[in-house]
Protein backbone atom coordinates (compact mmCIF):
# COMPACT_ATOMS: atom_id res chain seq x y z
CA UNK A 1 0.00 0.00 0.00
CA UNK A 2 1.36 3.14 -0.74
CA UNK A 3 0.00 7.07 0.38
CA UNK A 4 -2.58 7.12 -3.24
CA UNK A 5 -4.17 3.87 -2.28
CA UNK A 6 -4.17 4.46 1.70
CA UNK A 7 -6.12 8.36 0.52
CA UNK A 8 -8.26 6.91 -1.59
CA UNK A 9 -9.86 4.03 0.97
CA UNK A 10 -10.00 6.19 3.46
CA UNK A 11 -11.92 8.73 1.33
CA UNK A 12 -14.89 6.48 2.07
CA UNK A 13 -13.78 6.37 5.97
CA UNK A 14 -16.64 7.18 8.35
CA UNK A 15 -15.24 6.79 11.72
CA UNK A 16 -15.18 3.95 14.25
CA UNK A 17 -18.04 2.33 11.96
CA UNK A 18 -15.50 0.95 9.51
CA UNK A 19 -12.81 0.23 12.19
CA UNK A 20 -13.32 -3.62 11.61
CA UNK A 21 -12.94 -3.28 8.17
CA UNK A 22 -9.29 -5.02 7.24
CA UNK A 23 -9.17 -2.27 4.10
CA UNK A 24 -9.97 0.34 6.81
CA UNK A 25 -7.39 -0.88 9.43
CA UNK A 26 -4.65 -1.20 6.73
CA UNK A 27 -5.22 2.13 5.22
CA UNK A 28 -5.55 4.03 8.88
CA UNK A 29 -2.04 1.80 10.10
CA UNK A 30 -0.50 2.80 7.04
CA UNK A 31 -1.42 6.78 7.97
CA UNK A 32 -0.16 6.99 11.71
CA UNK A 33 3.42 6.85 9.81
CA UNK A 34 2.67 9.07 7.16
CA UNK A 35 2.23 12.69 9.13
CA UNK A 36 0.78 14.65 6.07
CA UNK A 37 -1.63 11.65 5.06
CA UNK A 38 -2.89 11.82 8.81
CA UNK A 39 -3.28 15.49 9.14
CA UNK A 40 -5.43 15.09 6.26
CA UNK A 41 -7.55 12.23 7.53
CA UNK A 42 -8.09 14.48 10.73
CA UNK A 43 -9.01 17.34 8.45
CA UNK A 44 -10.87 14.56 6.37
CA UNK A 45 -12.57 12.66 9.66
CA UNK A 46 -13.89 16.79 10.95
CA UNK A 47 -15.18 17.80 7.41
CA UNK A 48 -17.49 14.55 7.43
CA UNK A 49 -18.69 15.26 10.81
CA UNK A 50 -19.64 18.97 9.65
CA UNK A 51 -21.28 17.14 6.79
CA UNK A 52 -23.05 14.73 8.70
CA UNK A 53 -24.36 17.27 11.45
CA UNK A 54 -25.66 19.10 8.65
CA UNK A 55 -27.83 16.91 6.72
CA UNK A 56 -29.06 14.93 9.92
CA UNK A 57 -31.18 18.87 9.98
CA UNK A 58 -32.89 18.40 6.72
CA UNK A 59 -35.59 15.22 5.84
CA UNK A 60 -34.83 14.06 1.85
CA UNK A 61 -38.04 13.45 0.27
CA UNK A 62 -39.60 9.90 0.61
CA UNK A 63 -38.05 7.30 -1.19
CA UNK A 64 -35.48 9.13 -3.02
CA UNK A 65 -32.87 6.82 -1.66
CA UNK A 66 -34.31 3.50 -3.43
CA UNK A 67 -34.81 5.46 -6.38
CA UNK A 68 -31.36 6.64 -6.82
CA UNK A 69 -30.07 3.52 -5.99
CA UNK A 70 -32.37 1.68 -8.76
CA UNK A 71 -31.36 4.45 -11.69
CA UNK A 72 -27.84 4.79 -11.11
CA UNK A 73 -25.71 3.09 -13.42
CA UNK A 74 -22.95 1.61 -11.27
CA UNK A 75 -19.49 1.56 -12.62
CA UNK A 76 -17.65 -1.36 -10.41
CA UNK A 77 -17.67 -4.77 -10.25
CA UNK A 78 -19.93 -6.31 -8.15
CA UNK A 79 -18.29 -6.15 -4.93
CA UNK A 80 -21.39 -5.40 -2.77
CA UNK A 81 -19.24 -3.99 0.07
CA UNK A 82 -18.16 -1.36 -1.78
CA UNK A 83 -21.92 -1.33 -3.69
CA UNK A 84 -23.30 -0.17 -0.10
CA UNK A 85 -20.28 1.91 0.10
CA UNK A 86 -21.36 3.87 -2.86
CA UNK A 87 -24.62 3.94 -2.20
CA UNK A 88 -24.11 5.72 0.75
CA UNK A 89 -22.30 8.56 -1.06
CA UNK A 90 -24.64 8.82 -3.77
CA UNK A 91 -27.15 9.05 -0.58
CA UNK A 92 -24.90 12.11 1.04
CA UNK A 93 -24.59 13.74 -2.34
CA UNK A 94 -28.28 13.98 -2.81
CA UNK A 95 -28.68 14.91 0.86
CA UNK A 96 -26.25 17.67 -0.18
CA UNK A 97 -28.14 19.26 -3.34
CA UNK A 98 -31.15 19.18 -1.34
CA UNK A 99 -29.76 20.79 1.58
CA UNK A 100 -28.34 23.61 -0.76
CA UNK A 101 -31.91 24.02 -2.66
CA UNK A 102 -33.75 24.48 0.80
CA UNK A 103 -30.69 26.97 1.97
CA UNK A 104 -31.43 28.90 -1.00
CA UNK A 105 -35.12 28.86 -0.84
CA UNK A 106 -35.00 30.13 2.56
CA UNK A 107 -32.88 32.74 2.25
CA UNK A 108 -35.26 35.75 0.89
CA UNK A 109 -33.06 38.80 0.69
CA UNK A 110 -29.79 40.40 -0.72
CA UNK A 111 -30.27 39.22 -4.34
CA UNK A 112 -28.12 40.50 -6.87
CA UNK A 113 -29.54 40.35 -10.65
CA UNK A 114 -28.16 37.92 -13.35
CA UNK A 115 -25.33 39.70 -15.18
CA UNK A 116 -23.25 38.20 -17.90
CA UNK A 117 -19.78 37.30 -17.34
CA UNK A 118 -16.88 35.55 -18.60
CA UNK A 119 -14.97 32.82 -15.77
CA UNK A 120 -11.83 30.92 -16.11
CA UNK A 121 -11.24 28.19 -13.86
CA UNK A 122 -11.42 24.47 -13.22
CA UNK A 123 -14.35 22.59 -13.54
CA UNK A 124 -15.42 20.80 -10.40
CA UNK A 125 -17.73 18.08 -9.37
CA UNK A 126 -19.37 20.18 -6.33
CA UNK A 127 -19.97 17.42 -4.09
CA UNK A 128 -16.87 15.39 -3.64
CA UNK A 129 -14.94 19.33 -3.67
CA UNK A 130 -17.25 20.56 -0.66
CA UNK A 131 -17.12 17.20 0.98
CA UNK A 132 -13.42 16.51 0.46
CA UNK A 133 -12.10 19.04 -1.16
CA UNK A 134 -11.32 16.81 -4.01
CA UNK A 135 -10.05 18.43 -7.69
CA UNK A 136 -7.78 17.97 -10.17
CA UNK A 137 -6.25 16.05 -12.50
CA UNK A 138 -5.85 12.99 -10.11
CA UNK A 139 -9.88 13.66 -9.30
CA UNK A 140 -10.65 13.59 -13.12
CA UNK A 141 -12.45 9.96 -13.70
CA UNK A 142 -14.65 10.15 -10.93
CA UNK A 143 -15.28 13.81 -11.40
CA UNK A 144 -16.38 13.00 -14.96
CA UNK A 145 -18.65 9.97 -13.63
CA UNK A 146 -20.14 12.34 -11.05
CA UNK A 147 -21.17 15.32 -13.18
CA UNK A 148 -22.19 12.72 -15.81
CA UNK A 149 -24.76 11.23 -13.45
CA UNK A 150 -26.09 14.39 -12.34
CA UNK A 151 -24.04 15.31 -9.39
CA UNK A 152 -24.03 19.28 -8.94
CA UNK A 153 -21.01 20.65 -11.19
CA UNK A 154 -19.24 23.74 -10.18
CA UNK A 155 -16.22 26.00 -11.87
CA UNK A 156 -13.43 27.34 -9.46
CA UNK A 157 -12.20 31.05 -11.05
CA UNK A 158 -8.53 31.79 -10.84
CA UNK A 159 -9.49 33.97 -8.00
CA UNK A 160 -10.79 31.52 -6.00
CA UNK A 161 -14.19 31.97 -5.99
CA UNK A 162 -16.63 28.84 -7.21
CA UNK A 163 -20.13 29.19 -8.99
CA UNK A 164 -22.64 26.10 -9.20
CA UNK A 165 -23.05 25.97 -12.85
CA UNK A 166 -26.36 25.53 -14.70
CA UNK A 167 -28.05 25.35 -18.47
CA UNK A 168 -31.44 27.31 -18.67
CA UNK A 169 -34.49 26.07 -16.86
CA UNK A 170 -35.93 22.81 -17.55
CA UNK A 171 -32.38 22.27 -19.37
CA UNK A 172 -29.14 20.29 -17.99
CA UNK A 173 -25.81 21.14 -18.87
CA UNK A 174 -24.16 18.12 -17.44
CA UNK A 175 -23.67 15.84 -20.11
CA UNK A 176 -21.70 18.81 -22.13
CA UNK A 177 -20.03 19.79 -18.59
CA UNK A 178 -18.85 16.11 -17.73
CA UNK A 179 -16.12 16.32 -20.95
CA UNK A 180 -14.62 18.84 -18.96
CA UNK A 181 -14.45 17.68 -15.26
CA UNK A 182 -10.95 19.09 -14.06
CA UNK A 183 -10.03 21.03 -16.92
CA UNK A 184 -9.75 24.41 -17.12
CA UNK A 185 -12.14 26.39 -19.64
CA UNK A 186 -13.61 29.65 -19.83
CA UNK A 187 -17.81 30.03 -19.29
CA UNK A 188 -19.82 32.52 -20.81
CA UNK A 189 -22.66 32.54 -18.61
CA UNK A 190 -25.32 34.82 -16.62
CA UNK A 191 -24.08 35.24 -13.13
CA UNK A 192 -26.97 35.77 -10.16
CA UNK A 193 -25.62 35.59 -6.64
CA UNK A 194 -28.29 35.18 -3.41
CA UNK A 195 -26.78 35.38 0.16
CA UNK A 196 -23.14 34.70 -1.49
CA UNK A 197 -24.32 31.69 -3.58
CA UNK A 198 -23.21 31.89 -6.78
CA UNK A 199 -24.33 30.66 -9.84
CA UNK A 200 -23.54 30.95 -13.56
CA UNK A 201 -25.68 30.10 -16.17
CA UNK A 202 -24.21 28.61 -19.04
CA UNK A 203 -24.04 30.23 -22.25
CA UNK A 204 -20.88 29.16 -24.07
CA UNK A 205 -17.55 26.87 -23.15
CA UNK A 206 -14.66 27.64 -24.89
CA UNK A 207 -12.01 25.40 -24.29
CA UNK A 208 -8.25 26.93 -23.28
Amino acid sequence: MNTRDAKQILLLYRGTIDDSDPQFRAALDYAKNDPELDQWLREQTKCYDTIRARLSAIDPPLGLFEKIVRNRPIPFRRDWSRIVQLAAAVFISASVTVLLMKWAESRQTHVVGPQEILVTGEVLDMTCYIANNLSGPDHAKCARICIKSGEPAGIKAQDGKVYLLTGEPGHSINAELAEYAAQVVTIKGKQSVRDGLARLQVEEIRKL
